[in-house]
């Protein structure tokens, strides 16, 4: 485990170690006990659950609270997203948040995600057609500007409705609101403003019409900076976190060819069960946002105090040993596959379904088109981002044949 926090004298096992091989540290805790105290990279204290049961009980506690007003004197972070005093539905508690979730779930019905495939489809198809001119006679090609990016990118800029000239930043916008290190991203906010002033006279079918259109109690439309966080959530379950999951899985299937095989020729059935497996083992989903405790209370026997912050993680969880037999193995034929990759309770990821689609097609055409498709560098060299939240190769050489 990582040195100890100079001013709290915590755990940090945030560190180098932790972006190349985070499961060899959720190991190490699952060792120790459920609940652990710890310091993040700036040096703020909290409790980090890791035992799946308690994650699981924990995801519906309201005594766990997403606003600051809870926050004790030891949470110093002020960037965005968590360090937000408040921040329409990322950082809501029921009822505030119910009213929130109701203008996402509009665009996030699972019948309008299934009549996507189509056109999830053909996109796929036209991305891995430039993989392969860009990757012909052995040319190494990163698939991460590729393939892992812009797919998501497209996919999620559609359908909340970010204009076609303000894509080139998505990246860049998630770059700097999931890692540690972050800077205030003025322009999501400026984007977002520009683009609903744009719906309020010309609606279209996104979700920023719907936001556009939409007044709160008192008759007042929604503000700018309201749709900047509603915009920021939706990148990260839409765009953020399906790059993490492509690049994390196909890294992994790259070696496990057998594996590979499997799922490029899986049946519509058999995919979902891999599916599912692969979510389990390799969603870049390592922690929930930030949670505050109301009042004293206690997890997995651990006393918390009021004020206290709470982090679930999400990666320890699904990879615990006492709910997922063999859980470091990738398995699938596993039979009992309850993961918490997208939550439960009032903050359960609207776009679970999207997820589910986007990556299944995306992956098994990838290794139907490209079934010898390998590493161009050795594993250990590649960089990642520094983030407890959105795990993820910051590139990704491969060669196709």
């Amino acid at each position: 485990m990582a040195d100890k926090c100079p001013v709290h004298g915590h755990s940090m096992p945030f560190d180098e170690e932790y972006w190349h091989a985070p499961f060899d540290i959720y190991q190490q805790f699952h060792e120790k006990g459920p609940v652990h105290r710890v310091c993040l990279p700036d040096g703020i204290p909290v409790w980090l659950v890791t035992g799946y049961t308690e994650v699981y009980d924990a995801l519906r506690d309201q005594r766990l609270a997403r606003h600051r007003r809870y926050a004790g004197p030891d949470y110093t972070n002020h960037l965005p997203p968590e360090g937000l005093d408040q921040a329409r539905l990322v950082m809501e508690d029921p009822p505030e948040h119910t009213r929130s979730r109701k203008l996402v779930n509009h665009g996030f019905v699972p019948r309008r995600m299934r009549l996507l495939k189509p056109k999830m489809q053909r996109l796929v198809n036209d991305l891995l057609d430039d993989v392969e001119a860009k990757g012909a006679d052995g040319a190494v090609v990163d698939l991460m500007d590729t393939f892992c990016a812009p797919l998501p990118i497209t996919v999620i800029c559609d359908l909340v409705g970010v204009p076609d000239e303000e894509r080139v930043h998505v990246r860049e916008w998630g770059e700097l609101v999931f890692s540690h290190n972050l800077v205030n991203p003025q322009g999501i906010g400026e984007a977002m403003a520009r683009a609903l002033v744009a719906r309020r006279s010309e609606p279209k079918d996104d979700l920023l019409t719907v936001w556009a259109e939409v007044a709160d109690d008192d008759g007042n439309l929604l503000p700018p900076e309201d749709l900047s966080h509603m915009a920021l959530i939706m990148f990260a379950a839409g765009y953020d976190s399906t790059m993490g999951m492509l690049s994390c899985s196909t890294l992994a299937l790259m070696g496990r060819p057998e594996q590979a095989r499997r799922l490029a020729n899986a049946d519509e059935d058999e995919l979902h069960r891999i599916m599912e497996e692969m979510f389990r083992m390799y969603s870049p989903t390592q922690r929930g946002f930030r949670r505050f405790a109301r009042e004293d209370l206690e997890i997995g026997g651990q006393k918390i105090a009021a004020g206290d912050t709470v982090l679930l993680s999400i990666g320890a969880a699904d990879r615990d040993p006492g709910k997922f037999p063999d859980a470091n193995e990738l398995d699938f034929d596993r039979t009992e596959n309850k993961h918490l990759v997208f939550g439960r309770g009032p903050h359960a990821c609207p776009g679970a379904e999207l997820a589910r689609i986007e990556n299944g097609i995306a992956l098994q055409q990838l290794f139907r088109r490209f079934p010898n498709i390998r590493l161009a560098v050795p594993e250990d060299e590649l960089p990642w981002r520094e983030s407890t939240l959105i795990r993820l190769p910051l590139s990704l050489p491969v060669t196709i044949s």
